[in-house]
């Protein structure tokens, strides 16, 4: 069954101004999680292939030029000593995101980061108490799971519930969990592994729910540039003061333009008494010096990297067009749902998943494709595989292509 809604296509047209995005690279040389040893994880190997990784989420594309040539140059320059983020640093943050998603946050607002997961810990390590309740949306990105527990906090699971190949918020549940004790709320704004963009409805019903219970939110914006559908992307701290006032707003340009290796972050909190105790966690953390080719990449790319942008999301519409088109053709049993961002296709394979006692391991054993399993997104994620499409188009049709012929076997 395909995907509904537009065509992504309708975006544009692929590959101009000669950004080949169908070049294959090598990533394996440079110890890759991604492609580096998969086998080591997983038996049999299917004879004769190489697996196919489709999984994690960084993408098989290389960054924008003008931030490959000022790494390059800095790598040149050679001496590697400490670095910092000047004004100049937080004023790019503010015009990406005033000129993208219509939100301008004030620069006094804005913290410097590592990345984002270190981000959320140090917030609940700051505002929360061992043994209180966090709130999460399932099926949700993993690591949320870890960053809770990990933290000795109580791990709150708000099921997401499936309405016509989309999520709703289950907002009774929510209440519910709020009234209890909860006294932060992990929202993962667009949605990873669905790719929604939540919108100013939904938003606004859990930030009232939020007031009346007191509860904090920690809003991870990190897919939120790669736009796929008419939904724009609402950040959290806009729809209304007292939103601002409570949330954390966690932000990144990793995602978009495949820099988690060079990672950078940048931390909006409103409220100055929070702001300022969560810069005294982190000083104390020694979490706010610079890495040095973090902070160039972040602006670099916030600065020059839109019209590399724009076309790498032509290319990843149309690469979710294809999976959307082939799954109705030729993989029965799956349903993709079509993302509003990101580079990630969440596929409802659950009657398959059955029949086969695991989805992921099925196509790993059979076909050589190594996708992620939704087991790991939490309740409601059982039955369900992730498809990372920002890949070169050769090897998405690839593994396509493999999935099909190990299910016409069954």
């Amino acid at each position: 069954m395909a995907c509904a809604d537009t065509p992504a296509s309708a975006l544009g047209q692929r590959n101009i101004a000669g950004i080949d995005f169908d070049q294959i690279h090598d990533r394996q040389q440079f110890g890759s999680v991604k492609w580096a040893n998969q086998w080591d994880e997983f038996s049999p190997q299917v004879e004769g292939q190489d697996l196919l990784s489709l999984w994690t989420a960084d993408m098989d594309f290389r960054a924008p030029e003008t931030v490959i040539a000022r790494l390059r140059e800095a790598a040149e320059h050679g001496i590697y000593g400490y670095t910092r983020r000047d004004p100049r640093h937080y004023e790019i943050v503010q015009s990406w995101f005033a000129h993208r998603h219509n939100w301008s946050p004030k620069l006094e607002t804005l913290l410097p980061a590592p990345a984002i997961m270190p981000s959320v810990a140090a917030i609940l390590r700051t505002f929360t108490k061992p043994g209180d309740g966090v709130i999460v949306q399932s099926p949700v990105y993993s690591p949320y799971f870890e960053v809770v527990q990990g933290n000795g906090r109580v791990l709150l699971t708000n099921r997401l519930r499936l309405q016509n190949n989309r999520y709703e918020l289950d907002l009774q549940d929510f209440e519910k969990m709020a009234a209890g004790g909860a006294k932060a709320f992990l929202l993962c704004n667009p949605h990873n592994p669905a790719g929604m963009a939540w919108t100013l409805e939904e938003l606004a019903a859990l930030n009232d729910i939020c007031e009346r219970h007191g509860i904090l939110v920690i809003s991870d914006d990190i897919h939120c540039d790669i736009r796929l559908s008419d939904r724009p992307h609402i950040v959290f701290s806009s729809i209304s003061e007292d939103a601002a006032e409570k949330s954390f707003i966690c932000t990144a340009p990793t995602k978009t333009f495949n820099l988690a290796g060079v990672p950078s972050a940048t931390i909006s909190v409103a409220s100055k008494k929070r702001r300022e105790a969560l810069l005294a966690a982190m000083q104390a953390s020694f979490m706010v010096n610079a890495n040095f080719f973090g902070r160039l990449a972040l602006e670099v790319a916030y600065s020059s990297g839109e019209p590399w942008l724009d076309q790498l999301t032509r290319y990843i519409a149309s690469n979710i067009d294809l999976v959307c088109e082939f799954a109705g053709e030729h993989l029965p049993g799956i349903t993709p749902m079509r993302p509003d961002a990101s580079f990630l296709v969440w596929l409802d394979a659950c009657a398959l998943d059955r029949r086969v006692g695991g989805i992921q391991k099925f196509f790993v054993d059979r076909a050589g494709v190594n996708l992620y399993d939704g087991r790991v997104y939490g309740p409601g994620g059982e039955g369900f595989i992730r498809l990372n499409v920002g890949c070169p188009r050769p090897l998405l049709r690839q593994g396509l292509e493999r999935m099909s012929s190990a299910l016409a076997c069954l």
